[in-house]
């Protein structure tokens, strides 16, 4: 075997080293719930740190926020530990040897892609707030999540949209979620806008049980659209009652 040969098998035995440690860290999630509610309560902090019970302090340097705000809801859907898709499949963004994140996602695509046994889920996260948050995310989105239409196979396929507080025109937008394909034929977009906090209160009340979170995340979904006939304002209510009885239904169960 020449040189060449023995290198291309080196790096083919990296690679394959590198992904069995990423499904051991991916398996590892469903047990650091607390942890990753943790990075997400860092993140939306004016200091960007956060304590954890065990004393451990979490802390992220404000211009790396995206990058961590990406990698933690990675892990968060890693939790529930349902994926039948591969973890490095389901973000678009680099991770070290330590699997923390090197930056955020490229453009052109979505943060990350989760594949469920009944649901294709496209997930896009921002920073991004007030009016400058329908501009900057409502066409992006709708279009990342409809260039999926095709991978779907059966399933269901959703957009989830994750930021600390969800304006009402961006709310409005992905409400109505059209989009017009290349031959002008119109797609339903469904995409539901979620906070951050409703978010990590929902991981919290699975956290002890993080397999259930799959199926109620297919419900939650479900109920969010089928609420959207309601205007903007309401409609971002509503999302939280669902979030709530959701989250008592588990408790409740």
């Amino acid at each position: 075997m020449d040189g060449k040969a023995l290198e291309m098998l080196r790096l083919d035995l990296q690679d394959t080293l590198r992904q069995v440690d990423e499904r051991a860290y991916a398996k590892a999630q469903a047990g650091l719930i607390p942890e990753i509610i943790g990075w997400l309560k860092a993140i939306q902090s004016p200091g960007g740190v956060e304590t954890l019970p065990d004393g451990r302090e979490l802390r992220v340097p404000r211009s790396e926020r995206p990058a961590y705000l990406e990698w933690a809801i990675w892990r968060a859907f890693l939790a529930i530990n349902s994926l039948a898709n591969e973890p490095w499949d389901a973000r678009r963004f680099r991770v070290d040897n330590e699997f923390l994140p090197v930056g955020p996602a490229p453009g052109g695509g979505p943060d990350m892609v989760f594949v469920f046994r009944k649901i294709l889920l496209v997930v896009e996260v921002t920073l991004t707030g007030s009016s400058r948050q329908e501009a900057a995310e409502g066409e992006p989105v709708r279009r990342h999540v409809a260039g999926y239409e095709s991978q779907a196979a059966g399933k269901r396929l959703y957009g989830l949209f994750l930021a600390p507080s969800i304006d009402s025109n961006t709310a409005n937008t992905f409400r109505l979620g059209e989009w017009y394909k290349s031959d002008d034929s119109l797609f339903t977009v469904d995409i539901v806008p979620l906070t951050l906090d409703d978010f990590a209160m929902l991981l919290e009340c699975g956290a002890k049980e993080p397999g259930r979170l799959h199926d109620s995340l297919n419900t939650l979904l479900l109920e969010c659209r089928a609420r959207a006939n309601a205007p903007a304002p309401r409609w971002k209510t509503e999302i939280h009652t669902v979030v709530e009885n959701s989250c008592r239904d588990m408790r409740g169960s």
